[in-house]
């Protein structure tokens, strides 16, 4: 028995016009009742289910003409196993771990057995960039905690805080615009950076485009793995009692960032003062709580 997930189906489609369709593909058990796609609204979905099926090919051919994704999920005996598989099988086929974590209602625990295949190092790396690689320490890093993260679902296991991702890869990166903030907080007190750090900066060096700040990017982790999840424990009277744990993903320990900064003239003297910012200061939330450091 084959089982088949069919969604974005167009409106238009209607249940008898798909079991008429597919009982030529081969021994069809029945359509299961048409609805909306939960990850698409404009379109509809649902499942077929065969005893057995002839051609493939042509059943494949047919939904790629149709622009109907198709999943097929098989040796499952009840709807409810297929969804279970579904989720098993998300939690190693996870290409796009930014569409997981918020479009995906299994996004609560697939995303944490994401694993790091690519880090798409042709398309982040920057010509002519000068850089640093830093790698983050426990707890982790968060970034993008304070971005909305709608539940699509009531569960406590669900992620609770927003997150960044990379737009077109749906990689983490800590953005160029959160490393120039932290560094320019610091460089901001031209007389704590002489006597700490030995160095006197610009007054210039943060305003007029010496510098570029571009996001920085994984290269490697740990056993290939850079997602984990914590928790936020509030109470909501008094001290220890009612306890309301908020769960929140997390880039892992052992994970290492390429820092990449675009240098005019001779500003590229300033690298070695940017790395040891960070690596004291940390970059991220909660990083009064040891999040965001970086060795």
């Amino acid at each position: 028995m084959a089982f088949y997930f069919l969604n974005r189906l167009d409106k238009s489609i209607s249940k008898q016009t798909l079991e008429k369709e597919f009982k030529k593909f081969g021994n069809l058990k029945f359509i299961g009742n048409i609805q909306e796609d939960k990850r698409d609204p404009s379109k509809n979905s649902t499942i077929a289910v065969f005893n057995s099926v002839d051609d493939t090919t042509k059943l494949e051919d047919y939904c790629k003409e149709n622009r109907i994704y198709l999943q097929e999920k098989k040796d499952t005996n009840t709807q409810q196993n297929t969804n279970q598989d579904a989720k098993k099988q998300q939690n190693t086929s996870i290409q796009n771990p930014s569409f997981y974590f918020y479009k995906d209602e299994a996004y609560g625990k697939s995303i944490e057995e994401f694993k790091l295949t690519n880090t798409y190092e042709n398309l982040f790396n920057i010509k002519d960039s000068i850089s640093f690689e830093l790698t983050t320490t426990y707890p982790g890093l968060l970034v993008g905690s304070g971005y909305n993260h709608p539940k699509l679902k009531e569960n406590d296991d669900d992620f609770q805080l927003g997150f960044f991702f990379d737009h077109t890869t749906g990689l983490p990166l800590i953005s160029g615009s959160s490393i120039k903030g932290v560094l320019r907080s610091i460089c901001e007190h031209k007389e704590f950076v002489k006597d700490v750090y030995a160095t006197e900066i610009t007054n210039e060096l943060f305003e007029d485009g010496s510098v570029i700040f571009y996001d920085a990017f994984i290269v490697k982790a740990k056993d290939n793995k850079i997602f984990g999840s914590d928790y936020i424990t509030s109470h909501t009277d008094g001290e220890l009692k009612n306890p309301n744990p908020i769960k929140f993903l997390k880039i892992l320990p052992e994970v290492t960032f390429r820092f990449q900064f675009g240098f005019k003239d001779k500003n590229s003297k300033y690298l070695k003062l940017f790395e040891d910012i960070i690596k004291d200061i940390g970059l991220g939330a909660k990083t009064n709580t040891g999040y965001g450091k970086f060795k």
